[in-house]
């Protein structure tokens, strides 16, 4: 019987398929998670989902402080026992999608596959130094993804209009105990100094999401159709300073994106 078992077995628990639990086992795994984040004694670390404390021991062993995020009651509990004489660990029980991290802090996580598009998101508006997180392979190489191809999608566009995502390493199913369904992945996402800049965030994001409801639809009509619906009297006006050169939809960079959206944003306020 593995650690995570017997753990589990001393708390009278089994995993809560409700919050997504899939514990690390591996320590390889760990180590290159961890490494990726190039921590050092100055670093404020954050860990969501920190589980059983697998990662958040050597995370505390590397950084100067650990904000280790747990949702689940008991575990949390179980967490601030094991963590007790750890000074440079601080225990939160809540929901980390609410919970605000600090700032020029580092993440380093394995957190549950179902939070991981509304965390992404969460990372992009946070002022974060670098993300090394352990996610579902699939959803990595959405992140990673180039324009054109089968991955590339609304989240993809929203990441790398203000970040750069690397796939590390795949990480098997049976690194985790209960295994996963799928195979994960180590990203890195940095936050860029040279992000595009949108001049209205939220016009970005409907337009994106918009977009991408039809994408392989040529751009240009699902654009004007966008336009007829949000924007009518302002369609004629942007429609004539827009080439997309037949591209459809899923073929459109990211700052092509930012260069519509700024485009609408402008005509708007004029």
């Amino acid at each position: 019987m593995g650690f995570a078992q017997r753990e589990l077995r001393q708390l009278g628990i089994p995993p809560l398929k409700r919050y997504g639990q899939h514990f690390l086992l591996s320590q390889d795994a760990r180590d290159r998670l961890i490494d990726e984040a190039d921590l050092s004694p100055e670093d404020t670390v954050v860990e969501v989902g920190a589980g059983l404390g697998f990662v958040t021991a050597a995370l505390a062993s590397r950084a100067g402080s650990v904000v280790a995020i747990e949702k689940d009651r008991t575990l949390a509990k179980h967490l601030e026992s094991k963590f007790s004489e750890s000074h440079n660990v601080k225990i939160i029980q809540g929901d980390a999608l609410t919970v605000p991290f600090p700032l020029n802090s580092k993440i380093v996580s394995s957190p549950p596959y179902n939070i991981s598009s509304r965390l992404v998101l969460q990372i992009l508006k946070s002022k974060l130094r670098i993300a090394s997180l352990l996610l579902q392979e699939d959803f990595v190489k959405r992140l990673t993804a180039s324009s054109g191809s089968r991955d590339y999608g609304r989240l993809t566009v929203m990441l790398q209009s203000r970040a750069r995502a690397e796939y590390v390493s795949k990480v098997p199913r049976s690194a985790f105990y209960p295994e996963p369904r799928v195979d994960s992945a180590i990203v890195t996402i940095r936050l860029t100094p040279e992000a595009m800049v949108t001049k209205d965030d939220k016009i970005f994001e409907d337009l994106v999401r918009a977009m991408f409801s039809q994408r392989r639809r040529k751009s240009s009509s699902v654009l004007s159709r966008y336009l007829e619906a949000n924007y009518r009297a302002k369609k004629e006006k942007i429609m004539t300073r827009v080439d997309l050169n037949d591209k459809r939809v899923h073929e459109l960079t990211p700052i092509e994106f930012v260069r519509l959206s700024n485009l609408i944003a402008d005509s708007v306020k004029h």
